[in-house]
């Protein structure tokens, strides 16, 4: 590929995550505005507990199918028909038992699990046809139907909004522009690439879901600790409590967009660099993207903390002034996150999923433990603190087992990671 489609594509790639989460935030923004914080809180817990259900359902077979369609584009739509036939059963049974446990436990927070699971499920077997169009490096196709989904999103929402809608009417836009988005994607690919083969889950299908599972776990494990916070704060606090948490956190969130595009650069990078035993350029290669993550977090963090008390107000509005504390303590974090956010990359070129996800548990098991004192206490300040500890926890742990490995690597070859063909990391 030339440098020329590469920049292009990083830049379309770049461009997409940062346009989708932007929409996505404004239309948050709007209805912090619009809907009490008791209503908001609900709002949170039910998109916890459903993006929770959708990274479970979809198994990292996207980072699979990726992979899969770059080595073998001749077969594109047939690996793309594997991964639909896995996750369109798993998704129907998701959505079945997480609303069942749900109403069980929670009567009052039914209705607006349903539509919200409803919109996030169904929105993430679109990520199925995304993943599609980056192993065949169309990133501008991808690139018009995120938009589009995104533009329909907010003019959805806002129609429910002008008609003075209640939350559920409000969820009903979502549901509809995730519903139409997905359709007009699926329309698009049989159009221009033919009829997607589905069928019934066979001895492949599961095959399928063995070899991506790590890369699920890890994902849907990370989701799991870095909202525990919010449902321990549902379950022993309140939904306005979630609220003021939650309106901080998701400030947090968008802090790691910054990072995200040199792990999308240096992945494959690292990898093939790996794959060939050149541990001296590797090891630069990650000290210098330590000192660069370390660096832009630590001057992001200090430009949030200390303008946090304009930023909760001019985002969330003055109901959410309890916010800007419970900000701070999470900016404190930021470094962190972004040494974590280049160890986990860096973990994955060195083939340390499995260990990784061990660090994991350790950490989703600090972090309840530690909430379940905090948070009787001191309420979304007590989850704040539980954050950063348990992040910093974490993130050191990943950071003495990378370097374990490397050791390992350099003075044994063959030790530290599983050798790998130029061909498979260059596809990967």
């Amino acid at each position: 590929m030339s440098a020329t489609k590469i920049r292009a594509d990083l830049f379309f790639a770049t461009f997409g995550e940062v346009s989708q989460k932007v929409v996505g935030y404004l239309v948050l923004v709007l209805l912090s505005r619009y809907l009490d914080k008791g209503s908001m809180g609900q709002f949170f817990v039910a998109a916890t507990i459903g993006m929770i259900a959708a990274a479970i359902t979809e198994l990292g077979t996207g980072r699979h199918l990726i992979r899969e369609i770059a080595t073998t584009p001749q077969h594109a739509l047939r690996h793309l028909g594997d991964v639909l036939s896995l996750r369109l059963p798993l998704t129907a049974g998701a959505l079945i038992v997480v609303n069942a446990a749900v109403y069980l436990f929670d009567p009052a927070l039914g209705s607006v699990m349903l539509l919200t699971s409803c919109y996030i499920l169904v929105g993430d077997l679109y990520f199925s046809y995304s993943a599609f169009m980056i192993g065949r490096r169309l990133l501008g196709l991808r690139l018009a139907t995120l938009l589009g989904g995104q533009l329909l999103l907010a003019l959805c929402v806002g129609v429910s909004v002008l008609a003075g809608g209640s939350l559920r009417s409000v969820l009903l836009g979502y549901v509809a522009a995730n519903v139409i988005t997905l359709c007009l994607t699926a329309t698009l690919v049989h159009s221009r690439f033919g009829a997607v083969p589905l069928t019934r889950p066979t001895g492949n299908t599961w095959r399928l879901a063995r070899v991506a599972a790590p890369f699920g776990a890890l994902t849907a494990l990370g989701l799991v600790h870095s909202k525990a916070d919010t449902l321990m704060l549902y379950a022993l606090s309140s939904s306005t409590a979630v609220a003021t948490y939650e309106s901080a956190y998701k400030l947090l969130e968008v802090s790691r967009f910054l990072v995200r595009p040199a792990v999308t650069v240096f992945f494959p990078i690292c990898a093939a660099l790996a794959a060939r035993e050149n541990w001296e350029e590797f090891t630069i290669a990650y000290r210098r993207l330590l000192t660069a993550a370390g660096s832009a977090g630590a001057v992001v963090a200090a430009l949030v903390i200390s303008l946090a008390g304009v930023v909760i107000p001019l985002v969330w509005g003055s109901r959410y002034i309890e916010a800007v504390p419970v900000l701070r303590i999470l900016y404190l974090a930021v470094p962190i996150l972004y040494l974590q956010t280049v160890v986990l990359f860096i973990a994955g070129s060195l083939h340390l999923e499995r260990t990784a996800l061990k660090a994991m548990l350790g950490a989703l098991a600090s972090n309840v433990a530690i909430n379940l004192v905090a948070i009787p206490r001191w309420g979304a300040l007590g989850a704040a603190a539980t954050t950063l500890v348990s992040e910093l926890g974490l993130t050191g742990w990943l950071l003495y087992l990378v370097s374990r490995r490397l050791r390992a690597a350099v003075r044994r070859p063959y030790a530290g990671v599983v050798r790998m063909p130029p061909a498979n990391v260059a596809a990967a």
